[in-house]
């Protein structure tokens, strides 16, 4: 923290200085910015920062909400770079609708639904040449 001098007197280790306002009520706030180091990209846009080298003004995007449906195995939904105040991402509720135990095999779990479809085992016989289907 930096020292500040006022009428000789030296203050160590101040982080602020606040000044009264003439004519009105309040106060000016002044403070340290020595180790400051916020950049344009970390601010929404429209808004400003003081750091150790002054005023920043900000570049970052608002993206507001954000979300989106997937609706493929291999579906992605991209969040764009910025600022989001959140969002959903799904599965498009057609999709969902096929999740269930009887189009899943017995034995395997999809999205946390087990199946319960039974699927017949075909053999055959090396000596006869017959198909049997347990």
């Amino acid at each position: 923290m930096p020292s500040v001098i006022i009428n000789d007197i030296v203050y160590q280790d101040v982080p602020e200085v606040d000044i009264p306002l003439s004519g009105t009520s309040g106060t000016a706030k002044f403070y340290h910015t020595g180790t400051a180091d916020a950049q344009s990209a970390d601010l929404l846009t429209g808004k400003t920062a003081f750091t150790s080298t002054g005023s920043i003004n900000g570049s970052m995007a608002d993206n507001g909400s954000t979300g989106g449906t997937i609706s493929t195995k291999a579906g992605t939904v991209t969040i764009p770079v910025g600022f989001t105040s959140g969002g959903s991402v799904s599965i498009s509720s057609t999709e969902q609708a096929k999740i269930t135990a009887a189009n899943i095999k017995s034995g395997v779990t999809i999205l946390g639904e087990a199946g319960s479809l039974t699927v017949p085992t075909i053999s055959q016989s090396s000596s006869t040449k017959v198909l049997s289907i347990s």
